[in-house]
C-alpha cells in the first residue's frame, strides 16, 4: 500500500510503500537527513518529529518527554500511514561549507585525454571512392586500419558527414580511437574534473584548449545516508549491497553536471548538453572509487586490507553511469593503498612535492588522516584512523561545516566570542571551531594538559550527566531545536563541550601527529628538517595554524612553512585531465610511494600515547606553545 509522506520545512512530498523507513522516504523526497551511523540507530542524529502512524522501537536516544512530543529516529521508523514529518535544524544536512577553491596551475604541456580535430574532408568521386571511415583515417594521416571506432560512432558517420557538407570535427582518444564526430568546426572542447569525497563531491568544467575553469558545482555526497565514513559505508554494502551507494554517488555527480549546465546557460546564454563533455578525470579515496564503480569494497576493511584495484582502467562514461558523452573516457587518478587513494596522489601532484629537491610533508585530515613525506627521489605514506571528531562526529554538539556551525572561537576573560558559517545563530560546532575552542580553553587554563575541564568559579563550567561540561553558547543565543537528547530539560538548547568530547578530539589530533612523527622517524628525519608542510582538504583549509599547533595537531614550526593546498584532489584531477605528463607523473607517484601500515607498528602506538596530552607529553617539542603558556602565567 502506498502512503504520502511530507517533509517540512522543505515541504517535499513523496509516495512510498508501507514499511519504508522515514530515512529512505527522505532520500526519495530529496531531503537530506543526518544519519552518520548509516541508519543503524546508534547516533541519534536523525531525530525528527512525526505526525501519523509509524512503527518505531523504543530507544534511549530519545527521552520520554520528546517521545511524547512525537520525536522518532528516522532510520528506525517505518511508515504505516500518511505522515507529516518535521526535520529539526540539528537533523538537517544543510548548506555545507564546501571547499571548491584550488590552485589552477599553468601547464606548458596541454595533452588532454581527448583531442578535437577539424577536418575538411575531400568529397568522394568515382576515382576516390574510399569509405567514410577510411576517408577520415586518411585525413588524419593514419595508415589503413589504424583508426578504431565504436559501433555507435560508425552509425553516426554518414548522416553527420553529409549534413555538414563534409566539414566535421572528430574527437580522438589518443591518436587512433575515434569516440565522436560533430558537424562543422567545434568551438567548445570540454572536460570535467571531479573530486569524489566521502562527505562532499565537487565538479569543475574545464576548457580543454587552455585549461580554464569555466564553471563549478558542489554538494554533499548523497551516500551520507549510508554512513558517515568509509568503514560504515563498507559495512552498509556488507549488510545490503553496493548498488544503493553506487546509485547515490552517481546521482550526486550527475546532479552537479546539471547544475553546471544551468550555470553555463545563464552566464553564456547557450545550451550545454552532457554530450558536449567528452572526457572526465576523477580523484577519490579508494572506497569511494570502488562504490562509484559498483565494485566489492569488503577487502578494504579487513586484514590485509587489499582493495579490488588501486589502478582502475580507463572506462567509458556510459558504462560507469555518468551522464556525459557515453563514449567519453573516464580516467581515475591512481591510488596507492586501501587508505591512501587517488585523492592523495592528486594532492601530491597539486603540491609538486614529488618534483622538489627539498623534503616536505603533506597532511590531509578528514575522517582518516593521510600523510605523505618525501621529495622527487622518494616518498613514504601512511594513513591513521583519525575518527569523525573533526567532522562533528563523537562530539555532543559537533557538526559538519554547514550553515549555523560555529567555525571560530576566542575566549577572553571568561567570555566567548565566536563566528558562525552564514552569520546566523549557532546550532553546533564544526571541526575548525572545536580546535579553536580547545586551544582557547587550554590557553586560559579552563582545561589542563590532559584535556580535563577544571573546577573553576566560572558559570560556564558545570557538572552534566557525563561529567564536567563547558557552555559554549547559552540556549537564548542558539537556534537548537529542543537541544541534545542527553541534556536535562533545564539545559536544553545550550551548546556545550564535555570532558568526553575533548578526549575524542585529543585522540584524533594524537593519531595525526603520531602518524607524521613516526613517518619522519622511519627515515631518520625530524619536523625541523622539513622544507614545507602542505595542508590539504576542506577541513585543513579552514584551520588556524597557531591554534592547531597549541593542541598538538600540527608541529610547532614557523607559520610560513605551512602551505594550504585548497582542494588538492580537484586540482590534481584537473591536471591529469589536461596533461599526459601529469598522468604519467601520477603513475610514477603510485609506483614510487612506499606505504607504511601503522596498525602493525609499535612505534606508532608509543607515539600516540605520548600525544594524548595538550599539546604533547614532551612539551619541549612545542617550544613556542611552552613560551606562550609561560607568558600567560
Amino acid at each position: 500500500m502506498l502512503y504520502s509522506v511530507t517533509f517540512f520545512p522543505k515541504n517535499s512530498t513523496v509516495e512510498v510503500e508501507e514499511g519504508t523507513t522515514l530515512l529512505d522516504s527522505a532520500v526519495k523526497a530529496g531531503v537530506s537527513i543526518n544519519a552518520v551511523c548509516g541508519g543503524e540507530g546508534k547516533c541519534g542524529r536523525c531525530r525528527v518529529i512525526v505526525e501519523g502512524a509509524v512503527d518505531s522501537p523504543d530507544t534511549s536516544l530519545i527521552n520520554p518527554l520528546d517521545w511524547e512530543n512525537g520525536y522518532r529516529l528516522a532510520c528506525q521508523s517505518k511508515v504505516r500511514s500518511d505522515l507529516i514529518v518535521f526535520v529539526p535544524h540539528e537533523a538537517q544536512v544543510g548548506e555545507h561549507k564546501i571547499l571548491t577553491t584550488f590552485h589552477v596551475a599553468e601547464l606548458s604541456d596541454l595533452s588532454p585525454l581527448v583531442s578535437w580535430k577539424y577536418l575538411d574532408l575531400p568529397r568522394p568521386t568515382l576515382d576516390d571512392n574510399l569509405g567514410d571511415l577510411e576517408r577520415i583515417e586518411r585525413s588524419l594521416g593514419l595508415a589503413h586500419g589504424e583508426l578504431d571506432a565504436q559501433l555507435k560512432v560508425l552509425r553516426k558517420l554518414p548522416d553527420v558527414i553529409r549534413s555538414s557538407d563534409w566539414n566535421v570535427s572528430v574527437v580522438l582518444e589518443g591518436e587512433h580511437n575515434l569516440i565522436d564526430i560533430r558537424p562543422g568546426e567545434c568551438l567548445r572542447e570540454l572536460g570535467l574534473a571531479v573530486d569524489v569525497g566521502t562527505t562532499t563531491v565537487v565538479a569543475a568544467l574545464i576548457d580543454m584548449r587552455n585549461g580554464e575553469v569555466l564553471s563549478q558545482a558542489s554538494d554533499y555526497n548523497k551516500q551520507i545516508v549510508c554512513g558517515e565514513d568509509v568503514l560504515s559505508r563498507i559495512a552498509f554494502c556488507e549488510d545490503r549491497s553496493v548498488e544503493r551507494p553506487q546509485r547515490l554517488v552517481l546521482d550526486t555527480i550527475n546532479a552537479l553536471i546539471s547544475k553546471i549546465q544551468v550555470d553555463i546557460k545563464a552566464r553564456e546564454e547557450c545550451n550545454l548538453t552532457g554530450d558536449d563533455i567528452s572526457s572526465i578525470s576523477v580523484a577519490g579515496n579508494t572506497t569511494m572509487i570502488h562504490l562509484l564503480l559498483g565494485l566489492d569494497p569488503r577487502g578494504i576493511r579487513y586484514d590485509p586490507y587489499v582493495p579490488l584495484t588501486n589502478l582502475p582502467p580507463i572506462l567509458r562514461a556510459g558504462d560507469v553511469g555518468i551522464e556525459i558523452l557515453p563514449q567519453a573516457p573516464v580516467y581515475f587518478v591512481p591510488g596507492r593503498a586501501s587508505y591512501v587513494g587517488g585523492d592523495i596522489i592528486a594532492d601530491v601532484l597539486a603540491s609538486e612535492l614529488h618534483t622538489s629537491l627539498e623534503t616536505s610533508l603533506l597532511i590531509d585530515v578528514g575522517t582518516n588522516g593521510e600523510i605523505v613525506l618525501g621529495n622527487r627521489d622518494w616518498m613514504v605514506a601512511c594513513s591513521c584512523s583519525a575518527g569523525p571528531a573533526f567532522e562533528g562526529g563523537e562530539v555532543a554538539h559537533g557538526m559538519r561545516a554547514m550553515m549555523g556551525a560555529i567555525d571560530s572561537i576566542q575566549l577572553k576573560q571568561g567570555e566567548i566570542e565566536y563566528t558562525t558559517i552564514g552569520g546566523g545563530k549557532p546550532i553546533g560546532i564544526c571541526g575548525s571551531g572545536l580546535i579553536d575552542l580547545i586551544a582557547e580553553m587550554f590557553k586560559n587554563r579552563v582545561v589542563d594538559k590532559k584535556g580535563r575541564i577544571q573546577d573553576l568559579n566560572n558559570p560556564r563550567v558545570r557538572m552534566g550527566d557525563e561529567g564536567s561540561e563547558f557552555v559554549v553558547a547559552w540556549a537564548e543565543e542558539t537556534a537548537v531545536d529542543g537541544g541534545s537528547p542527553d541534556c536535562p530539560d533545564g539545559r536544553r538548547g545550550d551548546i556545550i563541550i564535555t570532558d568526553n568530547d575533548i578526549q575524542n578530539i585529543i585522540r584524533t589530533k594524537a593519531a595525526v601527529y603520531a602518524a607524521a612523527s613516526v613517518l619522519l622517524k622511519s627515515v631518520d628525519l625530524a619536523f625541523e628538517d622539513l622544507s614545507q608542510v602542505f595542508v590539504a582538504g576542506g577541513f585543513g583549509n579552514y584551520l588556524d595554524i597557531g591554534k592547531a599547533t597549541v593542541i598538538g595537531l600540527l608541529p610547532d614550526l614557523p607559520e610560513d612553512k605551512f602551505v594550504f593546498l585548497g582542494n588538492g584532489a580537484l586540482a590534481g584531477a584537473r591536471l591529469t585531465l589536461l596533461s599526459e605528463t601529469k598522468r604519467r607523473e601520477a603513475s610514477m607517484v603510485h609506483e614510487r610511494m612506499t606505504y607504511f601500515e601503522l596498525s602493525t607498528t609499535q612505534a606508532f602506538f608509543d607515539e600516540f600515547s605520548s600525544s594524548l596530552f595538550l599539546p604533547h607529553t614532551d612539551i619541549s617539542k612545542f617550544p613556542n606553545v611552552r613560551k606562550m603558556l609561560e607568558t600567560s602565567g
